[in-house]
């Protein structure tokens, strides 16, 4: 009897203490459905966010650009972290007149994605419109550095940024001529390289030569040969060691 009356009261703990689990457990289950829903929420905003974008987008096409302004406003209200819809502002306002507002919807644009290559390109042709070419130059900078190395716009970015960087020295003239100075340089460089590289590869033809003359015992022209590697390679101690044993050899016969 004793026995039965301790299992009826194991039984009911164990049944409590589930009732405790479940019920401890019920408000993260029901946070995870509002986590849930709410990240669905998100969603269907940010979808909204990209259907304003698009209708913009037609009427900027059509040059409405105040009906085009009102709808890329209403997609960064509805989604603060859409970077190209806030680009897209700035085009804008550029377009309107309105600088400030411009400026601050590309720089938005980059804080959100630092990668985004158009607003580079934009911010970079507003700033040289105001004259800002300091700021200009920071841009396209960005532009080339980001940007495919083959992407046309990459290309435009550096010619710009260098055109800009010599637009600003006190010195332009003098620059452009110590640059064109230092690439005819690399020019000649690169030529006395392939130069003295042909020079390398015919003193070895001259000296394989020189060997197989030495090998039949025609020493006369092993020196010949020898002495023409050495012209064409003047510091191989080889060849210097070879034209002086073959003519020791060709006077002891």
């Amino acid at each position: 009897m004793p026995t039965l009356i301790l299992k009826i009261a194991l039984k009911k703990i164990i049944l409590i203490l589930v009732g405790i689990l479940i019920f401890a457990s019920y408000p993260v289950f029901a946070q995870d459905a509002v986590n849930k829903d709410k990240q669905q929420e998100l969603t269907a905003l940010e979808m909204q966010a990209r259907d304003y974008r698009n209708e913009g987008m037609k009427a900027q096409d059509i040059g409405d650009l105040d009906s085009a302004m009102k709808l890329y406003q209403k997609a960064v209200e509805l989604d603060s972290s859409y970077a190209v819809a806030y680009n897209d502002l700035g085009v804008i306002y550029e377009a309107k007149e309105m600088d400030t507002r411009a400026e601050e919807s590309y720089i938005k644009a980059l804080k959100i994605d630092p990668y985004y290559l158009s607003t580079y390109t934009n911010l970079a042709l507003f700033y040289e419109n105001k004259r800002e070419l300091s700021k200009a130059a920071y841009c396209w900078k960005k532009r080339a550095e980001l940007g495919d190395f083959n992407d046309p716009w990459t290309q435009k970015a550096r010619q710009r940024l260098q055109d800009i960087t010599l637009s600003l020295s006190p010195r332009p003239a003098q620059e452009t001529r110590e640059k064109e100075v230092v690439n005819l340089m690399k020019d000649l460089a690169n030529e006395k390289y392939i130069l003295w590289h042909d020079d390398k590869m015919f003193a070895r033809k001259h000296f394989k030569r020189a060997k197989d003359s030495y090998n039949k015992e025609d020493y006369a022209t092993a020196v010949k040969e020898a002495l023409d590697a050495q012209n064409l390679d003047p510091d191989n101690k080889d060849i210097e060691d070879f034209i002086e044993r073959t003519q020791h050899r060709a006077l002891s016969r």
